[in-house]
C-alpha cells in the first residue's frame, strides 16, 4: 500500500473518530425555566386587565370572550357566561409560557408548522385586549414533537418559537360556556315533587339529611321499591346537571304544555321551581322560580331555557313508571 493511500485511510480513520466523539458528547442542557424569557412579556402582571378574547380556530367559529367586572360572557351568545375554567386555563398558559429556542423565521415553512395567516394550514389566532396597548395576537401552531411544548409566533412576526407548554383550547364552541344548570348537594335535598301532564303526582321525600335514601309517599304502604336508592335518581340529576344546549327564553316558543313541573325543596329552606317541555325529539329544562338557592348551587338562568339530554331528562320522565309501575 502507498504512502498517499496510508495518508487518505489515516484521515478517514481521524474523522469517524471524531464524528463519534460529536455523537457522544453531552447535549447542551436548555436553559433552566426561570431563565427563559416570557413568550408575551407585556402581558405580565396584566392578566387582570385583560377585557376580551378572540379565538379564531380554523376547526370552529371564531369566539369572543368579554370581561363584565369579575365575570366573562360570551356576547354572540346574548352574553351568557363564559366557563372560568377555560377562559383562566387560557390566560395562564398564555401568561406562563416560556420561549424554549427559536426556530425558523423562513415564512415559506410556516404552513409546514400550522402558523400560516391564511389557508389549508392556517393557525389559531388568539387575540388578547389590553387597555392603551395594542392588540396582543399569538399565532399558534402544531405542538411539538417532544417534550409537550407548542410551536406559535407573535401576529406580524415570521421568528417561530418553540414554548414550553401547550395552548390548549376548547374544541367546540360550547365548550365556552358555564354549561352548569344545578349543583345541588344530594345531602341538602329534602324532597322532590313531580307534576305530570296527565295530572300524576310523584313525591320523594326524606325526613332527615343524615338518611341516605329517598321515600316515596304515592307508594302503598305494603310495596317496596326495586332496591333501596331506587328513589335518588332525580335528586342525583340535580347534584350535576349541565345543559347541551341553552337559548333565551324570548327566543324559544314551546308550543305545548310542558310534560311535567317540578318543586324543590331543601333542608335550609330553599326551593326551586321547573318544568320539562319537548321540543320536537329534544327535551329543553326550564327555572323559573327559585327562592334561597345561591347561583353557585343553581347556576341555571330564570330567563333562559336548556336543552338536557334524553338520559337526563329520563330521571324525570320516567320516574313515576320506575317507581309506581305507571
Amino acid at each position: 500500500m502507498g504512502r498517499k493511500s496510508l495518508v487518505v485511510l489515516a484521515l478517514i480513520a481521524a474523522l469517524l473518530a471524531a464524528g463519534y466523539f460529536w455523537l457522544q458528547r453531552t447535549p447542551e442542557a436548555p436553559p433552566a425555566a426561570s431563565a427563559r424569557a416570557p413568550l408575551l412579556p407585556s402581558l405580565q402582571g396584566r392578566v387582570a386587565e385583560v377585557s376580551a378574547i378572540e379565538v379564531d380556530s380554523p376547526t370552529q367559529p371564531a369566539v369572543k370572550l368579554e370581561r363584565q367586572g369579575a365575570n366573562w360572557v360570551v356576547p354572540a351568545k346574548a352574553g351568557y357566561p363564559a366557563a372560568p375554567s377555560a377562559v383562566g386555563a387560557l390566560l395562564r398558559a398564555l401568561v406562563e409560557a416560556r420561549q424554549v429556542e427559536a426556530k425558523t423565521s423562513n415564512p415559506q415553512l410556516h404552513a409546514q408548522l400550522g402558523l400560516a395567516e391564511q389557508g389549508e394550514q392556517r393557525a389559531t389566532r388568539i387575540s388578547l385586549a389590553l387597555p392603551d396597548n395594542p392588540a396582543l395576537a399569538l399565532l399558534v401552531g402544531k405542538p411539538a414533537q417532544q417534550g409537550g411544548g407548542q410551536l406559535v409566533r407573535l401576529l406580524g412576526d415570521n421568528q417561530v418559537w418553540l414554548i414550553d407548554k401547550p395552548i390548549s383550547l376548547p374544541l367546540e364552541e360550547l365548550q365556552w360556556l358555564d354549561r352548569r344548570v344545578a349543583a345541588i348537594d344530594f345531602a341538602s335535598i329534602q324532597q322532590i315533587e313531580l307534576r305530570y301532564a296527565n295530572g300524576q303526582t310523584l313525591t320523594v321525600y326524606r325526613d332527615k339529611a343524615e338518611e341516605p335514601n329517598f321515600r316515596v309517599k304515592q307508594l302503598p304502604a305494603d310495596t317496596k321499591v326495586q332496591f333501596e336508592a331506587a328513589a335518588n335518581g332525580m335528586a342525583n340529576l340535580f347534584g350535576r346537571l349541565d345543559f347541551a344546549d341553552a337559548a333565551p327564553l324570548a327566543q324559544i316558543r314551546f308550543g305545548e304544555a310542558p310534560l311535567l313541573s317540578f318543586e324543590l325543596r331543601t333542608f335550609a329552606g330553599g326551593q326551586a321551581k321547573g318544568a320539562l317541555y319537548g321540543q320536537g325529539e329534544q327535551v329543553w329544562l326550564t327555572l323559573p322560580q327559585r327562592d334561597g338557592l345561591s347561583a353557585e348551587v343553581l347556576p341555571g338562568k330564570p330567563d333562559w331555557a336548556y336543552r338536557i339530554e334524553t338520559q337526563q331528562a329520563d330521571a324525570l320522565t320516567q320516574a313515576a313508571k320506575k317507581l309506581l309501575g305507571k
